[in-house]
């Protein structure tokens, strides 16, 4: 059920958004595990494209605690570490989103996800991602390929 309300909840969004071009705030983590796969989810909303895990950032918040709640909704993980590895700004979608990446290491497998919010979560190596790779995911990982070509 909650997943319909997602969805539906996405046009009223989208048409303020397009009238308005709110400036957004949000977040994306990179999680990688010990043999360097990383996780990737795709939500029940949206164009069903593989993303990584994030969201927005709350008001009071900071971008590490956003993306430190956000991974555990979505994915059940506990990020010990963060790293910042830089921001960009993303004009999908029409609004200003200013996102903020974070690099995480873990052992930890895949927790209990939320089935209104994430349909699938799973392990890619970085060769294998999926064609269906969202585009901030993209622009996410170009960031990190570009701070630290060795991670």
């Amino acid at each position: 059920m909650k997943k319909y309300i997602y969805k539906l909840a996405l046009y009223p969004v989208k048409l303020y958004w397009f009238l308005f071009r709110p400036n957004g705030y949000g977040v994306k983590c990179i999680i990688k595990r010990n043999d360097g796969k990383i996780l990737l989810i795709r939500n029940t909303y949206g164009s069903g494209s593989w993303n990584l895990p994030g969201g927005g950032v709350k008001k009071g918040e900071s971008a590490e605690q956003a993306v430190r709640r956000e991974v555990k909704e979505e994915t059940g993980i506990i990020l010990n570490t963060l790293q910042p590895i830089g921001a960009f700004l993303s004009t999908l979608e029409y609004k200003k989103d200013h996102i903020n990446v974070f690099l995480a290491h873990t052992n930890s497998e895949i927790g209990e996800i939320d089935p209104g919010e994430i349909s699938e979560a799973k392990w890619f190596s970085s060769g294998e991602f999926p064609q269906s790779l969202a585009t901030v995911a993209r622009q996410s990982l170009a960031l990190l390929a570009s701070t630290n070509p060795n991670q």
